[in-house]
């Protein structure tokens, strides 16, 4: 029987909270794990590189090291896309090479205005293709991940994405919507239906036949509330890789309880689903490919276990492999 296709997409940040968390434990030491069951494998994975850290640590001894694995990545034949967290240009330096965000003011893009956004994502897609070009002179980087998925609204972002060449997103969640601002905010309740790849100009939940650039969503699906409280249970048995604190809001009991549905929409990732019940969702999915949106930071031993099943049983795709005309 023939394999399903994944296509495995990472994040490639700190923590981004009121601790960022040591370079070494927080990066490197996961994607090294990562990269080397990938290889393992003969699979690919893609990585959303947060170009705005490294603008951050440029001038640090850390620097080096995570240039290093970048370019390790590209000489490995590993696709890699911009990632932009612009928030960095608010970080605090809190230690060797270890920081914290005490605001989010600037956590989303669209927090700028219109031309210090553009600088923002102009500088971070120079500096990020700098890394690159220098080990793979033919690379060209053309995906592009929102930190935060705060990809809305996109019409503010079509200039300075034209003029730099992003072709393909991969912030959308189809059906997920978030406010939280002034960090997160995105509204994907009204996407193509039964679609996880379109293109679209302006807006990026329109379908636009005509338009610029491509969106390849990641997959979403419904996990029953008992599930949901196994798999919670059983990831609290795992220590993840990295020791920081992230900008996730902590809700109250009350709030909590208001949000639980007998089914809630859930992302596929190594970083949030124990081994058996990640089995037990992805094998009844019937989708012509599913996306994975994973973070070096998150990963444990049951999240390594979830990629070395991953690898073995799906055909680990790049994303320009995937047809936009079916």
């Amino acid at each position: 029987m023939k394999k399903k296709s994944i296509l495995l997409t990472y994040d490639y940040e700190l923590f981004l909270g009121v601790d960022s968390g040591d370079i070494y434990n927080t990066l490197i030491s996961p994607t090294n794990k990562i990269l080397k069951m990938l290889k393992r494998h003969d699979s690919n994975g893609l990585f959303f590189i947060d170009a705005s850290f490294l603008i951050a640590i440029e001038k640090l001894d850390c620097f080096d090291i995570v240039k290093q694995q970048i370019q390790a990545m590209v000489r490995g034949g590993f696709d890699i896309g911009l990632h932009i967290h612009p928030h960095w240009e608010d970080a605090v330096l809190a230690g060797d090479c270890r920081w914290r965000f005490e605001e989010y003011k600037h956590f989303r893009l669209h927090s700028y205005g219109d031309e210090e956004l553009k600088r923002i994502v102009r500088n971070s897609y120079d500096f990020l293709s700098k890394i690159v070009l220098e080990v793979n002179q033919n690379y060209k980087i053309d995906a592009f991940r929102a930190g935060g998925w705060s990809i809305q609204p996109f019409d503010k972002l079509v200039f300075i994405f034209k003029e730099i060449g992003i072709k393909y997103d991969f912030s959308v969640l189809p059906g997920m919507r978030d406010d939280d601002m002034p960090k997160h905010y995105y509204d994907f309740t009204a996407t193509p239906k039964d679609k996880y790849i379109w293109r679209f100009g302006n807006n990026v939940t329109e379908e636009d036949g005509c338009g610029d650039f491509i969106e390849i969503s990641n997959t979403i699906f419904d996990m029953n509330i008992v599930d949901l409280m196994k798999n919670r249970k059983a990831l609290r048995g795992y220590k993840i890789s990295g020791d920081g604190k992230g900008a996730a809001k902590k809700r109250g009991f009350l709030e909590q309880l208001r949000r639980v549905r007998w089914n809630n929409k859930q992302i596929i990732s190594s970083d949030s689903m124990e081994l058996n019940l990640f089995k037990k969702y992805i094998e009844k999915m019937d989708k012509e490919v599913i996306v994975s949106a994973s973070h070096p930071k998150l990963l444990s031993d049951n999240s390594l276990s979830v990629l070395e099943y991953t690898c073995n049983n799906f055909q680990c795709i790049r994303y320009k492999d995937v047809s936009i005309d079916g």
